[in-house]
């Protein structure tokens, strides 16, 4: 029964290490195509615009890409490694399995621990006053091509014109030391022409450069986008977010089945070894015994006192022995 236990432990454990393989090729193939979205890892650039990773080379988007195609690439070998221990009757590899995998589980939580509980402090989350800001002094400035980009990408994306609304641009360093051409808003904020396009992003060509400029509103109104872009963001960044946290919720679980099935097998294996040593123990003994000279006793009835204490082997002579006996 032990042997069937062990059995069944092991096939769990194989496809629990098979679904974990599963996921650490999704986690590679998943994070290096968003990787090459280029769009989508550019708007990323706006999430905390002064936070950690504000000074890094590549937005946020692109470092949790490569991320967790690195996990991916861990999950896979250890899901690999696992499929290979659960064919063999080795307790210390197992148990070696299963303290690497603990200690990609612990890091894991944490992670998703502090993105749930402190997302600013990994760069995640919009602060409303934060871009406005950001905005205001760095679009359009020399050495933020990449955040103006973003922001362009933004506003051509979701059809809207500054965060909260067309107005911050009038107190930007963009407009207030014309840096850029003499416009109200950027060409981004117009509605295009070359909106379908690839990339219109960064060669926008307006319906009407004229009245998209206007400061009066009855101008300007059909041809620039009014809406600002604090909601979009907001809801892009909300469904990113938790497709990060469900990704990761799912890799969680099946760590976690790794693990008990881990320690079930490692029980069994335990038990089955134990069993082994039993077994071999009472065969040995079975051995001595069945080796060992039996001895037989005789006593008569009359004659007990004399003859109570002889003894005589159980041997291939017992019949001469028993006769001599008899003759005595």
């Amino acid at each position: 029964m032990a042997v069937v236990s062990l059995v069944g432990s092991k096939i769990i454990l194989a496809f629990c290490n098979f679904l974990l393989l599963i996921c650490g090729f999704t986690l590679i193939v998943g994070g290096m195509m968003v990787l090459f979205d280029n769009e989508r890892v550019l708007l990323s650039r706006l999430l905390s615009p002064t936070g950690p990773f504000s000074t890094f080379p590549h937005p946020l988007l692109h470092y949790i890409c490569i991320g967790a195609a690195i996990l991916g690439i861990i999950l896979a070998t250890a899901g690999i490694v696992g499929c290979w221990a659960s064919c063999v009757h080795n307790y210390c590899i197992l148990s070696v399995y299963f303290s690497i995998v603990l200690l990609v589980l612990v890091g894991e939580c944490a992670i998703y621990v502090i993105a749930w509980v402190w997302p600013s402090c990994m760069g995640l989350g919009i602060d409303v006053d934060e871009l406005i800001r950001a905005v205001q002094r760095n679009y359009g400035i020399g050495g933020q091509e990449q955040f103006t980009i973003a922001v362009d990408l933004a506003q051509t994306e979701f059809h809207c014109c500054g965060v909260e609304s067309a107005n911050e641009y009038d107190t930007s360093y963009w407009r207030l030391q014309a840096l850029g051409p003499s416009l109200a808003v950027p060409l981004t904020c117009c509605k295009l022409l070359n909106i379908n396009q690839t990339r219109s992003y960064l060669n926008p060509d307006p319906v009407s450069l004229t009245l998209c400029q206007a400061l009066e509103r009855n101008r300007h109104d059909g041809f620039r986008h009014v809406m600002g872009c604090r909601d979009p963001l907001e809801r892009w960044y909300r469904d990113h977010y938790f497709a990060f946290l469900g990704v990761g919720l799912i890799v969680v679980l099946v760590e976690f089945s790794v693990l008990l099935s881990s320690i079930v097998t490692c029980t069994r294996i335990y038990h089955h070894n134990q069993d082994i040593r039993e077994n071999a123990r009472n065969t040995e003994h079975d051995i001595e015994i069945s080796s060992t000279p039996t001895t037989f006793k005789r006593s008569s009835g009359s004659d007990a006192g004399a003859y109570s204490n002889e003894t005589y082997a159980l041997t291939g002579n017992f019949k001469q022995n028993y006769k001599l006996t008899e003759r005595a």
